[in-house]
């Protein structure tokens, strides 16, 4: 009897166990499920909220940039006018504060802090007082200058204090600023504005203007865009002169890396290739000869022209 129920107890026994079995493996499945569902719903919260984050960084970081601009444009507007006071107080006949002088260098400071053309103007006003006190203008602040009044757009304002040495006592004194002072009006200024350059070249005894390369060639290029008569005329005797150095000088290479383009030495040869371009261009459009600055431009190796002589013909000795 024992035998016979255990036998028949055994299926009953197995089914319990398995039944238990499967309720334990049916809770952790569920358990599982449940747990790799919330992982999952957490990573998808999870790199919403990230993605959301860099947004706002962004917008924060864009705002206090441009706080920081604010306040740095408003520190330098406060030390230019801080340095004009300065300089009033310390320079002229009469100088309202005695203790502390005005260095050289106040002025090239002065004209990078002046941010407009009205600015710079009151700069520019200030130069009798530093006459007055006895002191002179040196070849870097008249290039200074007038690189300012470039970078300000008002060449116009240049054109009035090298024009009047007399108030002003700003002197034209370097042949690279009167290059830099024609650069800044030749191609959107009136023609009368290069001539006034031009003739300043003799006023503070430079070099003549066709005698200089770069110079010949922008007052040159101002010619052609005037269709005047008297333009045809000044523009007739550059061209010839400036055929005559082309002749006579090695091509002029200006560098490709943008490193040293922005290097101040090298701007009159790119000044003087930029003049050449607008030359070349405007004589293809006209009919006028221009293969001859292509060939200048473009040669490799510089000879003196009278150095070439024609091939002559084989003679017959040379066959025998």
């Amino acid at each position: 009897m024992a035998s016979l129920f255990s036998l028949n107890s055994r299926p009953q026994a197995l089914f319990r166990l398995a039944s238990a079995a499967n309720r334990s493996v049916c809770r952790r499945n569920f358990y599982l499920t449940a747990v790799v569902r919330q992982t999952r719903d957490d990573d998808l919260f999870s790199s919403a909220t990230l993605s959301a984050t860099p947004a706002s960084e962004t917008s924060k970081s864009t705002t206090v940039q441009k706080a920081k601009s604010q306040d740095a444009a408003t520190r330098r507007e406060q030390q230019f006018y801080e340095l004009v006071e300065y300089v009033t107080d310390r320079t002229g006949r009469k100088r309202t504060i005695k203790a502390g002088q005005v260095r050289q260098t106040a002025w090239l400071r002065l004209f990078q802090l002046a941010k407009s053309s009205e600015q710079l103007e009151m700069v520019a006003e200030l130069f009798p007082r530093w006459r007055d006190s006895g002191k002179e203008f040196r070849p870097i602040h008249a290039e200074a200058f007038i690189r300012r009044c470039e970078e300000l757009e008002c060449p116009t304002l240049a054109l009035k204090v090298f024009g009047d040495h007399s108030k002003y006592g700003l002197g034209l004194s370097s042949l690279f600023a009167a290059r830099h002072m024609l650069h800044s009006v030749y191609e959107k200024r009136p023609l009368s504005d290069s001539m006034t350059v031009a003739a300043l070249f003799g006023v503070y005894k430079l070099p003549p203007v066709s005698s200089d390369l770069a110079a010949c060639s922008m007052l040159y290029v101002a010619c052609l865009k005037d269709n005047s008569a008297n333009a045809r005329v000044v523009g007739k005797t550059l061209y010839e002169e400036l055929q005559k150095q082309v002749h006579d000088k090695p091509p002029v290479k200006a560098p490709q890396e943008s490193a040293m383009r922005a290097r101040y030495a090298e701007k009159p040869n790119i000044w003087l290739l930029d003049a050449l371009k607008t030359i070349e261009r405007v004589h293809k459009k006209t009919g006028k000869e221009w293969r001859w600055i292509r060939y200048w431009t473009t040669e490799r190796e510089w000879r003196p022209r009278n150095t070439f002589t024609p091939l002559q013909p084989a003679t017959t000795a040379d066959h025998a």
